[in-house]
């Protein structure tokens, strides 16, 4: 097994509320590192929304001693990838880069973090560029059913809310606030870097520990908590402008499970609706030609863990598609998996994470999501020992947790999009759904 010469992840109290976790890949030629923040729509409070998610972009503006030319053009001429993101629970910054201008990159993601170049006229004129993204998300009718299916699902929590906030939020934002928000949530709040590629991960852990900020090591905040996420099952439709109607559908999944329970749903997830030979696909879309697309997906994180099915059809063909959508559902809750799809989901799985094994930012990202969820991470050999029929994954195994987990009378159904009579009878038929306003609006009357 080639994981074995990388088999070790080393971890690093680097300062208070600043944990690094270095994966070491020898045979790479390139390193990932990422800065990750508990701070997202998620996590913020009244008077914050939409916050995080600004801060992501303000720190391209130029940081340290570059402006932002200058911090573009540093990481671009050597070949490098210079990104952030915003979710609900996180925010990250990330490069990727030839290994052998690790420190260049690990620099200038530390600049963005901590020594951001702030500016309020570009803080002004970066509140259209927002407000046009907002704007796109809310053209885009697979995106605006998501944000309502959270909307719903998640009701009176702040992971009910837009990752990006309202055009309204982002326009009456004040420059001020945004930098309390940065000092207090970014500068002093907690952090975990995580590293994977061509590094000698003493000489990462000795140069951070060095290049943090005396001032963030000396006033590290503690995370803001919202409190754990409430699920509540809806079924509701809603009218859209658009050609078609989405669907999404939740089951929430306790953040408890064991690792071994983890990877069963992974595998129930993988056979049932990940791939084109999964039983969605092969039976919504090539036997019966109802959709273009269907998947399922199950994810888990500090707040909520959720498994669902998203996918989109036409008006007409709407009411067959619920239909057999149902029957899929059911039949799954009952009657599980067979052991042919078992054991060729947990093949997929190994066959993916093999392919995966060689890329610094997939194992970059990945150690950072293990750590942030529970404080503990697991290695890819040991992940890879777990993916076998003989260990926890056999069919019996995985059938037992889907039968006492993804009870679909218990799921939460979203039907958004062009909805006439007979689409709307067929949702309330099978499912029960109600027709109703929209829960998720923008709050702005330009918009």
């Amino acid at each position: 097994m080639r994981f074995e010469e990388e088999n070790s992840v080393r971890s690093y109290a680097v300062a208070p509320g600043a944990q690094l976790m270095v994966d070491a890949m020898p045979s790479s030629r390139g390193v990932a590192i990422g800065l990750w923040f508990p701070v997202g729509s998620a996590y913020e409070r009244e008077g914050e929304l939409g916050l995080s998610h600004f801060v992501e972009h303000m720190v391209f503006k130029g940081a340290g001693e570059r402006n932002a030319v200058e911090l573009s053009r540093a990481i671009d001429r050597v070949g490098g990838y210079l990104n952030a993101f915003t979710e609900r629970e996180t925010v990250c910054l990330h490069c990727l880069i030839p290994a052998e201008h690790a420190g260049l990159a690990l620099g200038a993601l530390l600049d963005m973090a901590y020594r951001p170049r702030f500016d309020e006229i570009e803080f002004e004129r970066e509140k259209g560029v927002i407000a046009n993204e907002i704007m796109a998300a809310e053209d885009d009718l697979e995106e605006a059913a998501q944000d309502e299916f959270f909307a719903m699902s998640y009701a009176g929590h702040p992971a009910s809310r837009r990752i990006a906030g309202r055009v309204a939020d982002i326009r009456n934002a004040s420059f001020q606030r945004l930098e309390a928000f940065h000092d207090e949530r970014f500068a002093r709040g907690p952090i975990t870097i995580s590293v994977a590629g061509a590094v000698r991960p003493d000489e990462v852990a000795e140069t951070l520990a060095s290049s943090v900020p005396a001032s963030r090591r000396e006033r590290a905040s503690a995370a803001f908590d919202p409190g754990p996420v409430p699920f509540s099952r809806s079924r509701r439709m809603v009218k859209a402008p658009g050609s078609q109607v989405y669907m999404f559908t939740g089951l929430p999944v306790d953040q408890s499970v064991s690792e071994d329970d983890f990877w069963r749903l992974s595998a129930a997830s993988s056979a049932y609706g990940e791939s084109m030979s999964s039983r969605l696909f092969m039976r919504l879309r090539e036997d019966r030609g109802l959709c273009y697309s269907v998947s399922s997906a199950f994810s888990l994180s500090r707040l909520a863990g959720l498994w669902g099915v998203s996918s989109s059809t036409t008006p007409t063909q709407l009411p067959a598609f619920v239909e057999a959508y149902a029957e899929e559902a059911g039949s799954l809750f009952r009657d599980g998996l067979t052991a042919t799809e078992t054991s060729e989901a947990v093949s997929r799985m190994r066959g993916l994470l093999e392919l995966a094994s060689d890329d610094p930012e997939y194992r970059m990202k990945r150690l950072a999501r293990q750590y942030m969820f529970d404080g503990r991470v697991e290695t890819m050999l040991e992940t890879m020992a777990r993916l076998t029929e003989r260990g926890p994954l056999s069919a019996n195994d995985v059938n037992e947790l889907v039968r006492t987990t993804l009870d679909p009378g218990k799921e939460s159904v979203l039907l958004y999009g062009k909805l006439g009579t007979r689409a709307l009878r067929a949702g309330s038929e099978v499912f029960g759904a109600v027709a109703g306003e929209p829960l998720d609006s923008n709050g702005d009357e330009e918009a």
